[in-house]
């Protein structure tokens, strides 16, 4: 979730209930902003909410978001301010790569969707720009995950062309990002790529 400077319309919607930090995240911006009925409705989503097991972002936001909600709730009427500091509450981090469905990649073919794999997925939309995939650089794109509860939002990229010679093993590592993310990933390209359905756009 990202609170910066409190652009509340940039944070995606959600139905109720808000049961995690992310989907909690624009109702308890609005309310940061001045909006009581959100803020009630941020605060009590909070309080019901079980610490975060493993979602490094959504610990941090809790451990803030409850301090401002005990400091509101002793004094209504204070102004909380939440100041910026450098760098990132987590450090970002790349562990792996899915399917669409949730599995490791496997025969591959260009034009497959890849999902980013671990806490970089918590950096806030438009920050992450683009990965490097062997010797090629693809553009990222984010989408609302089906399969991951931690991160309603995920970074993937479009995997490209095999070019002629390259192994069928891709590395896969942070091109272009506002923060050093660290870590690799990998995986299998189809050997036979003329197997694979044409790319749109490519010339037969």
């Amino acid at each position: 979730m990202n609170l910066k400077n409190l652009d509340c319309q940039s944070l995606e919607d959600f139905s109720e209930p808000l049961s995690t930090m992310q989907a909690a995240a624009k109702t308890i911006c609005l309310g940061l902003k001045g909006d009581q009925a959100a803020w009630e409705k941020g605060a009590s989503a909070l309080g019901a909410m079980p610490l975060p097991p493993s979602d490094c972002w959504s610990v941090a936001a809790y451990e803030v978001l409850g301090k401002v909600a005990a400091v509101r709730r002793q004094k209504p009427d204070a102004l909380v301010e939440l100041a910026p500091r450098p760098g990132t509450a987590c450090p970002p981090e790349l562990q792996g790569l899915e399917d669409d469905e949730g599995s490791p990649p496997f025969l591959v073919c260009p034009g497959h969707a890849i999902v980013l794999v671990g806490n970089v997925t918590g950096l806030p939309a438009g920050t992450v720009r683009s990965v490097k995939v062997g010797t090629t650089t693809a553009p990222v794109q984010q989408r609302q995950s089906s399969t991951n509860n931690d991160y309603p939002l995920e970074f993937y990229f479009l995997a490209p062309p095999l070019s002629a010679g390259d192994p069928t093993t891709a590395n896969v590592s942070i091109a272009d990002a506002d923060w050093v993310v660290r870590g690799t990933a990998s995986f299998e390209y189809a050997a036979d790529q003329s197997t694979c359905p044409p790319t749109p756009g490519a010339v037969p």
